[in-house]
């Protein structure tokens, strides 16, 4: 696999894990206004665990770009993970849903995962 094949295809399932994300908070703040509350966590913790997988679903990629490109993709990845597992950890659906946005926020601006994927894109 050429590296810009493997670039293209890491982007793409960075891209299909933001949209679920996304699908995930809306429909989880449907049913929290909705006053679904488990719901609402199990859908937060679907977001989370999709977080905590990154890693292993870019490493079949990673061989294929050049070391630094596949560093930077690593590295992002973990790290989205790790604050993904310290969310399972403490087990707090607030801090499962504001994964992804810091505390400056404003809605309709890209997360955290869309400047990633916008910044390995060359579009940041």
């Amino acid at each position: 696999m050429s590296s810009e094949t493997a670039l293209t295809e890491a982007l793409d399932r960075l891209r299909q894990t933001s949209r679920r994300i996304r699908d995930l908070e809306a429909e989880a703040r449907r049913l929290a206004a909705a006053g679904n509350v488990s719901g609402h966590r199990r859908l937060m913790v679907e977001k989370t665990e999709t977080l905590t997988g990154l890693p292993a679903a870019l490493s079949d990629l990673m061989a294929a770009l050049p070391p630094a490109q596949a560093r930077q993709i690593t590295d992002g990845a973990k790290d989205f993970a790790r604050r993904a597992g310290q969310a399972l950890a403490v087990g707090s659906p607030f801090y499962m849903s504001s994964l992804l946005y810091p505390d400056d926020y404003v809605e309709g601006e890209p997360n955290d995962l869309e400047r990633f994927i916008a910044e390995l894109a060359g579009e940041a």
